[in-house]
């Protein structure tokens, strides 16, 4: 698994935990989920010392992480009214956690014109991730809407 899927993983690892604790800041929020992951690995590693810790965060992750949660919590109402705008009869509320979190996660890299990821792999990228860690409709779900708003914002054209 690539630096940038992993990165993207943890990230909707840490936005879902942030859905409960809602006062924590970014930087709580992953000292939080490192430390967790931290000790679950230590725990792994003692039974399975063979086995290489996948969970262990280089540098390289922290930021593209960091980055992620920034952008998201920044541009939360821009990128919840373009979710809500392609998800036509559908209130930010009613998509269920993890759907919400990977659109939010991924109209933030869609609406940074600066980030020099290309859309498709962003949208390639929201489809896999929904299909590990959301149902079986999850995936079909995010691939409708992030095409909507990649539409609705025009990227097509402006980001190839």
């Amino acid at each position: 698994m690539g630096l940038r899927r992993r990165s993207r993983e943890k990230t909707l690892q840490i936005l879902y935990s942030m859905e409960f604790n809602k006062n924590q800041t970014i930087q709580e929020a992953v000292e939080s989920y490192l430390t967790y992951f931290n000790i679950a690995s230590m725990k792994w590693s003692d039974k399975n010392e063979n086995q290489t810790n996948n969970n262990e965060s280089s540098e390289e992750e922290s930021v593209f992480i960091t980055y992620l949660l920034t952008t998201v919590k920044t541009n939360l109402k821009e990128i919840e009214r373009l979710i809500e705008e392609a998800a036509i009869n559908w209130r930010i509320e009613r998509i269920a956690l993890i759907e919400r979190n990977i659109l939010r996660m991924s109209v933030a890299e869609l609406i940074d014109e600066n980030n020099g990821v290309p859309f498709k792999a962003t949208i390639n990228e929201a489809i896999d991730i929904a299909k590990k860690f959301g149902s079986k409709e999850s995936s079909s779900f995010v691939n409708g809407i992030i095409n909507k708003v990649a539409d609705i914002i025009d990227i097509k054209n402006k980001k190839l």
